[in-house]
């Protein structure tokens, strides 16, 4: 059997099993509702572990490594934080982040929520500006659209039995 044949087996099984498809959007709402990092967006080669609040998983306790000196300089900068929309728009990767008219930070995801029924995302900004709920502007389209920071994730339950 080719390959695609595979594919095409597959997908036809999972069809008459009433799997319901869906594309990278459907991730991309769920993990931004989770506030969950995508490499290329919220996190990258250039951002610490501490800039994507994924301190959690690096330890500077246990001796030097590589890249180390830089973690510890970037430390307190900049923190992933979530955000909701007060206003109609739907944040994009890229667009800044207003504060008292200041650029703070970017969006690095955004999308809108069905659950939520408003836009929501995930920005960096500078550590000094972040304190829960706190109101900030998004610019779209030189407009700038009131929101609001989250610093926990937006969907409270999961499919997740604990």
């Amino acid at each position: 059997m080719a390959s695609n044949e595979i594919i095409k087996f597959l997908w036809d099984e999972f069809i008459n099993m009433n799997v319901k498809p869906c594309g990278l959007a459907s991730r991309d709402i769920l993990r931004i509702e989770m506030k969950y990092c995508l490499y290329g967006n919220d996190m990258d080669e250039t951002i610490t572990p501490y800039e994507s609040n994924l301190g959690w998983i690096t330890s500077l306790n246990k001796g030097d490594f590589i890249g180390k000196d830089t973690i510890i300089k970037k430390k307190d900068t900049y923190k992933l934080v979530g955000f909701k929309m007060l206003e109609r728009g739907i944040p994009r990767k890229g667009y800044e982040i207003l504060q008292d008219n200041k650029v703070i930070g970017k969006v690095t995801s955004g999308t809108q929520s069905p659950v939520l029924n408003c836009g929501i995302g995930l920005a960096r900004i500078k550590s000094d500006s972040i304190k829960h709920q706190k109101k900030i502007k998004i610019l779209i389209r030189d407009k700038q659209v009131e929101a609001k920071l989250y610093l926990k994730p937006f969907i409270k339950k999961t499919s997740l039995k604990t």
